[in-house]
C-alpha cells in the first residue's frame, strides 16, 4: 500500500473515532443533566388493571325442572310471576330449586319459546333466577353481584324494558337479590325482580305477553 493511502486512511479512522467519542460524551452530558428523568424512566410501571367490559352469557336448553345451564357455565335458570303481596327481598333470598312449586308463584318458565297461563288481573312482581361463574362475579376470592345485570323486555298487556344490576338491594323498578352467595361454591345465584312501582305487572282477561331476557356480566 502507498504511504499517501495509509495517510488517508489514518485520518479517516481518527475522524470516526473524534465522531464516537463526541457521540458518548454528549449523552453522558445529557445523563448528568438530566438523571431526575432517567431515574424516574427507571422506575417500575405502576399495574394497570384490565377495563372490564359488558358480555352476553348463558343460553337455552331443554332441562327437566329448572334449567341448568351446565357444570361450569352460567346463565338462565327460570322466569316466574311472584305475587305482588309478598316482599320479594325476603321471599328472593331463599335459594329455592323449583320456583314452579311454591304456592306464591302465578306463573313459571324454565326455557324460552313456550306458554304457560296464569291468572288473569293478579298483580304480580316479574322475576328471572339466574347464575353467575366464578369467572364472571367473583373478585378477590369473593362474589361480586354488582359485575352482574340482568335486561327483561316485555310487549303485549305489559310494556318492559329494564335492566336489574345484581346488586343485592331492593331499587325502585326492582333488584337482584342474592340467593346463594358462597365463595366455596363454583356459582353465585341470584333472582332478578321486576317491579312497576304501583300496583304489579298483570295479564287482562285472554291477554298476553312475550318476553325477552338478556344476562350479562362485567369481565
Amino acid at each position: 500500500m502507498k504511504k499517501e493511502e495509509k495517510k488517508k486512511i489514518g485520518i479517516g479512522a481518527g475522524l470516526t473515532l473524534g465522531l464516537v467519542v463526541i457521540s458518548l460524551m454528549f449523552v453522558n452530558s445529557a445523563f448528568v443533566n438530566d438523571i431526575g428523568i432517567f431515574k424516574e424512566k427507571l422506575q417500575p410501571e405502576p399495574e394497570v388493571e384490565e377495563e372490564r367490559i359488558w358480555q352476553r352469557i348463558g343460553g337455552y336448553n331443554d332441562p327437566l325442572g329448572e334449567n341448568d345451564p351446565g357444570a361450569g357455565t352460567g346463565g338462565f335458570m327460570s322466569i316466574f310471576w311472584l305475587d305482588y303481596e309478598e316482599d320479594p327481598a325476603t321471599v328472593l333470598a331463599n335459594n329455592a330449586t323449583d320456583w314452579s312449586a311454591s304456592g306464591d308463584v302465578h306463573a313459571y318458565e324454565d326455557t324460552d319459546g313456550t306458554t304457560t297461563d296464569t291468572v288473569s288481573e293478579d298483580p304480580s312482581y316479574i322475576v328471572v333466577r339466574a347464575c353467575f361463574t366464578q369467572d364472571q362475579a367473583m373478585s378477590d376470592g369473593n362474589w361480586n353481584g354488582s359485575r352482574t345485570r340482568c335486561t327483561l323486555t316485555c310487549s303485549g298487556d305489559e310494556t318492559i324494558s329494564q335492566v336489574i344490576w345484581g346488586n343485592g338491594t331492593a331499587e325502585t323498578y326492582g333488584g337482584g337479590i342474592e340467593s346463594d352467595n358462597d365463595s366455596d361454591f363454583d356459582k353465585l345465584y341470584i333472582n332478578f325482580y321486576f317491579d312497576d312501582d304501583s300496583d304489579g305487572y298483570r295479564i287482562l282477561d285472554d291477554g298476553s305477553i312475550d318476553w325477552a331476557v338478556t344476562l350479562e356480566a362485567k369481565h
